[in-house]
């Protein structure tokens, strides 16, 4: 059975490989994308992001997470992105303490907070 298993897990990969060479097409049409939302090509990367911050171009992440949680007392952070583009800014996705999801945006060169949603 296990040979069997393997044998298929290899013949999919060879059959799959062609289709996949130049990697899977991650984009999001702009026509389903939703507004405010960067793309995945906007994102940065964890690496960017900390060449970023240490060449001076954003405020540290830290810094924009502190303000959110003054504004948002018991609220629980679940994730911090940084998002690029020409106007670079930080997405703080929070879980408050009423139930509610909200994204904090805020400027990511003043650490400034822009608005939520």
């Amino acid at each position: 059975m296990l040979r069997h298993l393997i044998i298929l897990a290899g013949a999919l990969s060879v059959i799959a490989a062609p289709a996949m060479a130049d990697g899977p097409d991650l984009s999001v049409p702009s026509s389903i994308q939703p507004a405010g939302y960067a793309s995945l090509q906007d994102r940065y990367t964890a690496p960017e992001a900390r060449d970023a911050r240490r060449q001076g171009d954003v405020v540290p992440a830290l810094r924009v997470i502190s303000e959110v949680r003054r504004r948002y007392p018991g609220a629980d952070v679940l994730d911090a992105e940084l998002e690029g583009g020409n106007a670079p800014r930080y997405v703080i996705k929070i879980l408050t303490r009423d139930g509610r999801r909200v994204d904090v945006v805020a400027d990511a060169r003043t650490g400034q907070i822009l608005f939520e949603r």
